[in-house]
């Protein structure tokens, strides 16, 4: 197969009535990031590149060349979705809980970069949050700093592997039912902070 694409690119190299064809474009684009060739001529030989060396934006499907590769998410797209949402005890059947924020992009593409995007889109359109709760790719602290100059304060889990036993659970923690917060984290130590009331808080989630 790979040796059937360099013979047809080479073929048809100097038709220029050939070569302004997207379906040759696209079967150039896959031979030269799916592909590498050595030896001299007449005597090249092809092979498939490993995996590992081809680029994560290749082209996956003729028939749709925007979507590309991503590792865990495979071949295609994801999308980027931002939702509010309230607290149980503080739901109020006026304030519906809606979409924010829908963004479609190739597969291969970072969460890191999406939430200021996804924060200032919303801003703009007068629905911007004042917390939001995201994944730990989206909390780096770039991102924390970027958010807060916005007004906006950033929740997300600590990257890293976590060392085996250190996993901290709500059961842990010292927790007052009667005021519902909690009183004590495990070492002891009370809280520096505790807020409540209902604020405007937003999920950000990559699919």
């Amino acid at each position: 197969m790979s040796n059937d694409l360099l013979l047809l690119v080479e073929r048809f190299l100097s038709r220029d009535d050939v070569t302004s064809l997207k379906s040759y474009r696209h079967l150039q684009r896959v031979f030269e990031e799916h592909c590498k060739v050595s030896g001299n001529e007449g005597e090249k030989k092809v092979q498939v590149k490993p995996a590992k060396e081809v680029p994560s934006d290749s082209l996956q499907n003729p028939s749709d060349p925007d979507a590309t590769y991503d590792g865990h998410k495979g071949q295609g797209y994801q999308i980027q979705i931002m939702e509010t949402f309230t607290p149980e005890e503080e739901k109020d059947e006026t304030k519906p809980e809606l979409i924010t924020y829908v963004e479609v992009q190739p597969a291969h593409m970072s969460d890191a970069n999406e939430l200021l995007p996804a924060i200032e889109s919303a801003q703009t359109r007068n629905c911007g949050p004042e917390m939001v709760l995201a994944d730990s790719l989206y909390g780096s602290d770039d991102n924390v700093v970027a958010a807060a100059e916005c007004g906006v304060e950033v929740i997300s889990p600590a990257m890293g592997t976590e060392e085996k036993g250190t996993k901290l659970h709500f059961s842990d923690f010292t927790y007052d039912e009667e005021k519902k917060t909690i009183t004590a984290c495990p070492a002891g130590q009370a809280p520096v902070d505790i807020r409540s009331g209902a604020w405007k808080k937003s999920a950000l989630q990559g699919y």
